[in-house]
């Protein structure tokens, strides 16, 4: 299916966007061993606090093979560490490590990066509707999806 004028704009302003955020993604890699989608897993667990290792699955909407393999990649870094949970034999749970709290509130990467500082020029307005519209873009509820021809027609 061919693009049409608009889609073909978006695409050409998402590459661009992308290829902006490549220098950032080599220097997290160069500071911490992790990509930019690890760090949003990262700032996840920060907010979280310990968690049972499929909540933050949950949490991040992979599966449980996949959040396995996440966890042992930033453990190995030391950014995450695994614990047995006080109340459940069962279960291990996964928290920040100290390096992982580092890598959380070290901001300079981003500000320093051509991606943070364009972004940052924008006035807060811009800021916050940029924020806005990348949130409904990477939100994985129904709510921001359109709906099917199917139930569009209910």
């Amino acid at each position: 299916m061919a693009l049409d004028q608009t889609g073909r704009r978006l695409l050409g302003a998402y590459l661009r966007a992308v290829a902006l955020a490549e220098p950032l993604q080599r220097e997290l890699a160069s500071r911490y061993g992790i990509s930019l989608g690890d760090l949003h897993a990262v700032r996840l667990l920060a907010r979280m606090g310990p968690s049972p290792i499929s909540k933050y699955g949950d949490e991040l909407g992979v599966p449980r093979s996949t959040i396995t393999n996440l966890v042992d990649r930033l453990e190995r870094v030391g950014l995450v560490e695994r614990l047995p949970s006080p109340t459940d034999r069962r279960v291990t749970l996964v928290q920040l490590a100290p390096a992982g709290r580092k890598a959380v509130e070290e901001t300079s990467p981003f500000k320093e990066s051509e991606v943070g500082r364009r972004l940052l020029a924008l006035d807060p307005a811009g800021q916050a509707a940029l924020a806005d519209l990348l949130e409904r873009v990477v939100s994985t509820t129904s709510e921001t999806q359109e709906p099917n021809e199917s139930e569009a027609n209910k």
